[in-house]
């Protein structure tokens, strides 16, 4: 009897309890819900962060860029920073004695970091960090995000998705190289600008695929969309390829609409997805239109990489699971995700294309958007994984009460600031940003460079796989040009026909090769690379150095041995030897009086045996006699000597000046100056070599071959 009623006592007791538990945590829970849907979304954004927090404690702390292609980035966007901000087209003789920038790369990374930096409230060093992290650190949660509203707001495809894309990120078994977006793409390599510009294209799909639901919704499309082309070119055409099947889509359900409401719902649709990228496209018309019109100064080739070499045993593994994804989500997707899925495929499809059949003068560069192709399955493969979790009953449940979820976070907050921290004592190796033990290496080389400016400097050329100190290179090329000194190179080598000749000669002068990206015949002339250093010296001098940087013991003693080399000056790793007399001149009266050369001008991807200007140039730069070679920015050849004639004259000379082939190409046995063809005479060969009329060069012939 006792014990039953002691029983009933204490059924009566925990009811009790149990009724105050319900009526303490009925208040807590709107703000606990709230906080229960942010938590994870602040976990995948941090937990990659301390997966591999010495790489961000070393960019945080570093003092400049050490990556392959970021040192270009820090020294050029101080240049901006300093000389061009707020403009979006400017010039610099930083580098390849002059070039435009960023007139043909998307100026938004820059800009927002000269932004930052004008308010005053930020160094140059942290506003350029910040642009770097923010989007970087956004990355799994935007994937989450796009997941989220794609799969009709399910928050396990979000998580799902998001944590697929922190496996991209930190893990580099997926991709063979550093194709971007990655960890390694974009702090050991450099590729800043690829982060900010996927970010955007992400939520700007987000927002597009319900544009037509409120004018706010249309006008954030538009301005997302008009950023993003701004920021990435590879982004702004997988945007592209996205317009192109949402429009599809539209206009599928246009045409299957039967009702008056549903057809005018559908047409509603269609127009603000139609519209809204017009406008985008109109908001970016004052950088896009001047780069269209002159991209035929813009110094690129094709460049073709099997398959086999950019797809691993785990990326083969990562597209067999979105696959699964793709099968489960079509029948139960909308015309959104439809869409989202024929853009990866698209992309798929190019990258398949370009790396087996396609010919070698085919434009696409396959690899740069393999990485936005990976990145971009994370939301199928997110759609595979939540299925698996629901097949096998796998559940994370909210926990009851605000001390349970408290609890709960500051374990798996503790335990992922502990991994962080033991991550962090690490060794990186310098790869990121140079430490400032590391940094003393180069900044023994600029110390000299600011108190020498008396002529341009020639970086050598490192070998990539041999030589730990490669990076030094393109940084000590960067950085001479950013403090005011002028160098012959820096990654953003295909802003100037310039580079066709000087990474030529960078390279036969160095132990290592580098004209990645750029169509040059001279770079991979083997003659030309074999000729003696004397020739090659001849030949800087004559384009004004005066001063050569050299890392290698190889190149050291052959300079040493050479009797037009002078003081040299040792710092550590790097030495600088001087070559000549005094600062070369800047203008000289020409050797030889001109012929004229009316051809086609091409710095792409050209033939070896094709006889245009750019090829007579580099084979008068490989024969080098001293004589010039000038490209007029005419295509109009001028015989009157009217005064309108010598002003039109005047003023492409002024043009040519700013834009073009500053410093001229040495000839073999005249000057030659060339006037393209107009379109309408132009002949299909147009390899056509005539000397000037009533002008004999001293010489009898002019080198043809």
């Amino acid at each position: 009897m006792e014990s039953s009623q002691e029983v009933a006592a204490l059924r009566r007791r925990e009811n009790v309890v149990a009724a105050d538990a319900r009526g303490t945590r009925e208040p807590l829970a709107p703000w606990l819900d709230f906080v229960w849907r942010l938590y994870p979304v602040v976990l995948v954004t941090v937990f990659p962060v301390a997966l591999v927090s010495n790489f961000w404690l070393e960019v945080w702390r570093g003092v400049r860029s050490h990556a392959t292609d970021g040192s270009g980035h820090w020294g050029v966007a101080q240049i901006y920073n300093a000389r061009i901000f707020p403009d979006t087209f400017g010039w610099t003789d930083a580098y390849f004695a002059g070039m435009p920038f960023p007139n043909f790369y998307p100026p938004l990374f820059h800009w927002l970091v000269g932004l930052l930096s004008a308010t005053g409230l930020l160094s140059f060093e942290s506003a350029f960090k910040l642009v770097l992290f923010v989007p970087t650190l956004l990355m799994p949660a935007t994937v989450g995000f796009l997941a989220w509203r794609l799969s009709g707001k399910s928050a396990r495809v979000a998580l799902a998705s998001a944590c697929a894309c922190v496996l991209l990120l930190v893990n580099m078994r997926f991709q063979t190289s550093t194709c971007g977006l990655d960890y390694a793409s974009t702090f050991v390599a450099g590729f800043y600008t690829q982060p900010l510009g996927f970010v955007l294209l992400l939520a700007w799909y987000a927002v597009y695929a319900r544009a037509q639901r409120s004018r706010l919704r249309a006008a954030a499309s538009c301005a997302l969309l008009a950023l993003t082309v701004l920021a990435n070119f590879f982004n702004a055409f997988t945007g592209v390829l996205l317009v192109a099947a949402t429009l599809a889509f539209d206009a599928l359900s246009l045409r299957a609409a039967t009702g008056a409401d549903a057809r005018a719902e559908a047409r509603r649709r269609l127009v603000t997805h139609l519209a809204t990228p017009l406008v985008a496209l109109a908001l970016c018309l004052f950088w896009l239109a001047p780069v269209f019109t002159t991209y035929e100064y813009f110094v690129t080739r094709p460049l073709v990489i099997p398959l086999d070499g950019l797809v691993t045993p785990w990326l083969w593994g990562w597209y067999a699971v979105a696959f699964v994804g793709v099968v489960l989500w079509w029948r139960r997707s909308n015309e959104f995700a439809r869409a989202y899925i024929l853009t990866a495929g698209a992309l798929a499809a190019g990258v398949v294309f370009a790396s087996t059949v396609a010919p070698p003068w085919f434009p696409l560069q396959a690899f740069r958007f393999l990485s936005t192709l990976n990145f971009m399955l994370a939301v199928p493969v997110g759609v595979a994984l939540a299925a698996a979790l629901d097949f096998f009953k796998v559940e994370v449940r909210m926990p009851r009460g605000a001390w349970t979820f408290a609890r709960h976070a500051s374990v798996v907050t503790l335990a992922v600031v502990a991994f962080g921290i033991f991550q962090a004592t690490r060794p990186t190796g310098g790869l990121t940003f140079y430490t400032p033990e590391e940094n003393r290496r180069l900044e023994a080389v600029l110390r000299f460079a600011r108190e020498h400016r008396d002529g341009r400097y020639l970086v050598e050329v490192l070998n990539l796989i041999d030589n730990p100190l490669h990076a030094d290179s393109p940084a000590l090329n960067a950085y001479l040009g950013a403090q005011g000194n002028e160098a012959l190179g820096v990654v953003y080598r295909e802003a100037s026909p310039n580079s066709i000749f000087f990474n030529a000669l960078a390279n036969a002068v160095s132990t290592g090769k580098d004209s990645f990206g750029i169509s040059s015949v001279l770079a991979d002339d083997q003659d030309f690379a074999a000729q003696p250093l004397a020739r090659q010296l001849e030949r800087a001098r004559w384009l004004g150095v005066r001063y050569i940087v050299a890392e290698s013991d190889e190149l050291k003693e052959k300079l040493a041995r050479e009797p037009t080399v002078g003081a040299r000056h040792d710092f550590d790793h790097w030495s600088v030897f001087e070559i000549g007399d005094g600062e070369a001149p800047r203008a000289r009266v020409l050797d030889y009086r001109p012929a004229l050369v009316v051809s086609n001008f091409s710095v792409k991807g050209r033939r070896r045996g094709e006889l245009d200007f750019v090829r007579l140039a580099e084979r008068a730069t490989r024969h080098f006699s001293g004589a010039y070679a000038l490209r007029s920015p005419s295509s109009r050849m001028y015989t009157s000597s009217s005064a309108r004639s010598r002003s039109r004259r005047a003023s492409a000379s002024r043009v040519f000046s700013r834009h073009f082939i500053t410093t001229g190409v040495p000839s073999a046995g005249c000057g030659v100056t060339c006037a393209r063809r107009s379109r309408a005479r132009r002949s299909p060969s147009a390899k056509v070599l005539r000397s000037a009329r009533g002008l004999q060069s001293k010489r009898s012939s002019v080198e043809t071959r």
